[in-house]
Formats: structure tokens, C-alpha cells, sequence
């Protein structure tokens, strides 16, 4: 259990900008991590020399709270990535789009990930709310740059030698 509360902890860590693309991906899932809670605690559960009734009771709970996941499973729509693409000239470098969806309305995030292997470091670019706008490309303008273009706008947004975009856009309305 407690192994699982730190894969929770630092998955949120690596979720902030320029965190570790492999603790985003494995440990930033909340309902995995506590659908896997509620099945450690029922198993612990069995095992454990209670009462039966409080046994019982805490199982019915702990069953119940299990099955309520059930409909987060199947109706939650994790953003899925739809394109990568390598920076010109950098192998270490690559833009990645995730898209997903609010109901009907799709959702793009853009990131830039930095580096290789375990040590790659992701930065969110720009988020982009098909409500209002839609994103009609995204594609790098050079090794250090990326143009951006939405129906209403176009950006060029350099790139750090870290990474690091120099500006973000984020287009909720």
C-alpha cells in the first residue's frame, strides 16, 4: 500500500513542467492506482483475523467502492498521443500531440520532450480547447522552434536549449 501512495506521489512530481516523461506515463494514473487500492484492502481484508461482521461490512464497502469504478473505467478517456515527430537535426528532441476529448468538444495538449531513455523530461507547449478553436498544425519551423496554427491564430514559439518552451499558449475559451 505504501508503495502504491509513493508511485502516486511521485507520478504527480513528474507531472509538472519538465518532469520525467516516465513517471508522468507509469504513476500518474489515479484510477489505476486506486482501483489497486481497493484491491489490496480487500484482500488484506480476507486475511485479517476480525470479526466476521466487520469483515463483512468493510468488504461490502470495499466491494462497493470497487464496482462504482467500473463505469470510470469504461466511460474515462484518457488522452491518447497522435503524433510524435523528431525535431530537424535532433534525436533528442521530439514534439508530441495527445488528444482527447470534453464530451464533444476535442482537446489537444502539445508537449516537447527533451532527452533520452529513463531521463527525458517533458514541456507542455500549448493546450488547445476545440470549443472554441481548432488546431490546424503544429510542426517544427527549425530544431529550436515550432509554429503553431489554430483557426483564429498563428504562433511561432521557440524552444530553450533545456527544452524549455520560452512561452506557452493556452486557448480555453
Amino acid at each position: 500500500m505504501a508503495a502504491l501512495m509513493a508511485a502516486a506521489m511521485a507520478g504527480r512530481v513528474g507531472r509538472r513542467p519538465g518532469g520525467l516523461v516516465v513517471l508522468q506515463e507509469w504513476f500518474d494514473e489515479p484510477l489505476l492506482l486506486g482501483t489497486s487500492i481497493l484491491v489490496l484492502l480487500f484482500v488484506a481484508l480476507v486475511f485479517v483475523p476480525w470479526r466476521i461482521w466487520i469483515r463483512s461490512v468493510l468488504g461490502t464497502v470495499v466491494l462497493t467502492l470497487g464496482l462504482g469504478t467500473v463505469p470510470l473505467w469504461i466511460f474515462a478517456d484518457d488522452p491518447v498521443t497522435t503524433r510524435t515527430e523528431a525535431a530537424p537535426g535532433r534525436t533528442d528532441r521530439r514534439l508530441v500531440v495527445k488528444e482527447g476529448a470534453a464530451l464533444i468538444d476535442p482537446l489537444w495538449w502539445v508537449y516537447v520532450d527533451e532527452g533520452a531513455g529513463l531521463g527525458t523530461r517533458r514541456w507542455p507547449v500549448a493546450f488547445v480547447n476545440g470549443d472554441w478553436n481548432s488546431l490546424r498544425e503544429i510542426s517544427w519551423a527549425g530544431p529550436d522552434q515550432l509554429r503553431l496554427v489554430t483557426d483564429h491564430e498563428s504562433h511561432l514559439i521557440r524552444v530553450r536549449a533545456d527544452g524549455r518552451p520560452e512561452r506557452t499558449v493556452v486557448d480555453a475559451f
